[in-house]
């Protein structure tokens, strides 16, 4: 993987609470270049549901709770993405057994894509296939993912 340390492709989408998180103290992880790595994540199939947006985009109370709490986190304004569809699959189940309403919060399908170095910066891939992607101001994972799996079956599918 190609390092990076800066943004010379362009601002991130969520530079200015990025730039708020660094001033209280908190630190961008150590990034690079993804060159045209296929990945995926989790998304909505419901039409109209906003996809491939950060925890903390999605629920900015949450973002000052945690900062008043001292516990802000920089990868909260990244979104979370897999190098496999199988480690993401496994990784959704495990939080299907630990949270409730998991398909509300993060998704129910899994989309796939290809993230160019003209997209973003990434963070390095941890064992499981996860990485964090901090995408730059152009970059719209809308146009270029595309839902390949639901991974929760509708309430009307279980009952038949």
């Amino acid at each position: 993987m190609e390092m990076s340390n800066d943004t010379k492709n362009g601002r991130f989408k969520y530079q200015e609470p990025i730039d708020k998180l660094l001033a209280e103290g908190c630190q961008l992880p150590e990034l690079y270049m993804p060159n045209n790595l296929q990945a995926c994540r989790f998304a909505f199939s419901v039409t109209g549901r906003p996809n491939h947006i950060p925890q903390y985009m999605s629920n900015p109370k949450r973002m000052l709770q945690d900062m008043g709490k001292g516990k802000a986190n920089v990868s909260l304004l990244s979104l979370s993405c897999f190098t496999e569809a199988e480690k993401a699959e496994t990784f959704y189940r495990h939080l299907c057994k630990a949270f409730k309403n998991v398909q509300n919060t993060i998704g129910d399908s899994l989309s796939e894509g290809r993230l160019t170095n003209d997209d973003g910066l990434m963070t390095s891939v941890a064992g499981n296939g996860h990485f964090d992607f901090y995408e730059y101001e152009c970059c719209d994972l809308n146009r270029t993912f595309q839902i390949t799996k639901k991974l929760v079956e509708d309430k009307q599918d279980e009952k038949n």
